[in-house]
């Protein structure tokens, strides 16, 4: 009696919700810090990436708080978080944070669109972007450089919130928040760059091309350093091939996505080339995979091995609410939020200034 209460498998405390929070909402920071960086150290050499980037991260910084709300289970929980002071819990700092970054995001896309556009010929039902008489260019700075306090500590409050959990010897570890960064910072480039193909907008991509190799070469580096470090974390990830072919199967995904995408930004390092709409979004829906496979790992599949026992905790990803539904719910939501991003900035709402397509 004594060995089987012991040795009981345990629940997974978190849930797929965890995963697309997780994904979405580090797309959103890593996205915002490279709109910031175009913004204050590239200004007026890529305009549209500008643009296109922080669509992106305001589309996933909407998304990935409602999969938080829904992993919370219940709205009290979430007013919780305001009614208490903890500031020792990481949770509560991400409450805090959370909803300035949608703020600052959603505000920054909001000024660089009206600094982009005219007001004549907008469609009325929008013209509210261009209310009230004020400078947008020199509040950008300032909103910039909140938005970028905020975007870190979203990156950091996600890496700790899992690192700091010592009862799992592959989450306590310096590496982790660095491969959720590098993972959710190598999909933007990828992302915009298709944006623009398919958009056939005309604008240079080096930046962009220097990002993805700098985020790609961070992955590989984060994996490498976490496999090979000698403290318990790295003697559980180089243990991972004998917990089940499930590890197997996730490895070698990770490897094909990396060596993919190695290739293409490695072939267009130097010159954009041309290389079709359906290549690029194969590729971007691979990066994409890259990111989500290691937070599957990462927050799902590490539960399930062995705490304070030798059993594998089992878990079967259910079709329901909390499982493969979800999953593709808010998929589906981003794909939605997607297309209306995709229709303000490309399909004749606005009067850009200067050719939006050339």
């Amino acid at each position: 009696m004594i060995r089987e209460i012991l040795t009981a498998p345990q629940e997974l405390a978190w849930l797929p919700w965890a995963v697309q929070y997780f994904f979405f909402i580090g797309i959103a920071a890593t996205g915002a810090l490279i709109a910031v960086a175009l913004r204050l150290f590239r200004k007026g050499l890529y305009p549209k990436a500008e643009m296109i980037t922080l669509a992106i991260a305001a589309t996933t910084g909407i998304v990935g708080p409602i999969a938080l709300s829904a992993d919370l289970h219940q709205p009290g929980r979430i007013v919780n978080f305001y009614l208490s002071f903890t500031p020792w819990s990481w949770m509560w700092i991400g409450a805090i944070i959370v909803p300035f970054f949608v703020v600052f995001i959603l505000l920054q896309f909001l000024l660089v669109l009206r600094e982009n556009t005219t007001k004549e010929k907008t469609f009325k039902w929008l013209r509210f972007v261009h209310w009230f008489n004020y400078n947008e260019t020199k509040l950008i700075p300032f909103c910039s450089i909140l938005l970028a306090l905020a975007a870190c500590g979203i990156l950091l409050y996600t890496g700790k919130e899992v690192n700091v959990l010592q009862a799992q010897a592959m989450w306590f570890t310096p590496w982790l928040p660095w491969a959720l960064f590098f993972t959710a910072l190598q999909t933007i480039p990828m992302l915009v760059k298709t944006w623009k193909n398919w958009a056939n907008i005309q604008e240079q991509n080096r930046c962009l091309n220097r990002i993805q190799l700098f985020a790609l070469v961070g992955v590989v580096v984060t994996l490498i350093g976490w496999a090979m470090s000698d403290n318990p974390a790295g003697e559980a990830f180089r243990s991972l091939p004998e917990k089940g072919s499930v590890w197997f199967t996730i490895g070698f995904g990770i490897l094909v996505y990396i060596i993919a995408l190695f290739a293409y930004t490695i072939y267009t390092f130097k010159a954009d080339k041309k290389l079709g709409w359906i290549i690029h979004t194969i590729l971007a829906l691979f990066s994409l995979s890259l990111a989500w496979t290691i937070r599957w790992a990462i927050l799902m599949q590490v539960q399930t091995l062995p705490k304070y026992n030798v059993f594998i905790n089992p878990y079967h990803l259910s079709w329901g609410f909390d499982g493969a539904l979800g999953i593709i719910s808010t998929f589906g939501l981003w794909l939605t939020l997607l297309i209306v991003f995709w229709s303000l900035l490309n399909d004749r709402w606005f009067t850009f200034k200067g050719a939006q397509h050339e």
